[in-house]
């Protein structure tokens, strides 16, 4: 895919409760885990609109604040967009501050969530680097 260009435009943010949508780790370390997510998220806009968008899974944990890229698309006089993919997310320690941020909307159009689905595929939790349990 060629590079898009999403500095133009506005940022649409869904925040997210952790403990909604994210597996609970049992042991109260500071240690490293993980967990795949599988994320679908489609999104009516007020307007057609045409440009590159994206969305991010961005959250925040021991070692500082992190975005991780979900899908991109290329918008050509659309009204709706549909992003899909599976993500690892690594962590260390707690998670907070968890949204999925729409980028490069155009200025004026507005977003409605129509359908957010996020489901857990695997999460893992680790000590000395070597995988300790696996949570489903």
């Amino acid at each position: 895919m060629s590079q898009l260009d999403l500095h133009q435009g506005h940022t649409h943010t869904i925040y997210l409760e952790p403990h909604q949508y994210l597996p609970s780790v049992s042991l109260k370390t500071d240690g490293p885990w993980s967990v795949a997510l599988n994320i679908l998220a489609s999104f009516r806009l007020s307007d057609y609109m045409d440009g590159d968008v994206a969305l991010f899974f961005e959250y925040q944990d021991l070692r500082g604040k992190h975005r991780l890229p979900i899908d991109f698309h290329q918008a050509a006089f659309e009204n709706a967009l549909l992003f899909s993919n599976l993500i690892h997310v690594p962590i260390r320690g707690n998670i907070e501050d968890v949204c999925l941020k729409v980028v490069g909307v155009t200025p004026g159009v507005e977003l409605e969530t129509e359908l957010l689905h996020i489901q857990v595929e695997d999460s893992r939790s680790f000590v000395n680097s070597q995988s300790l349990r696996k949570v489903l």
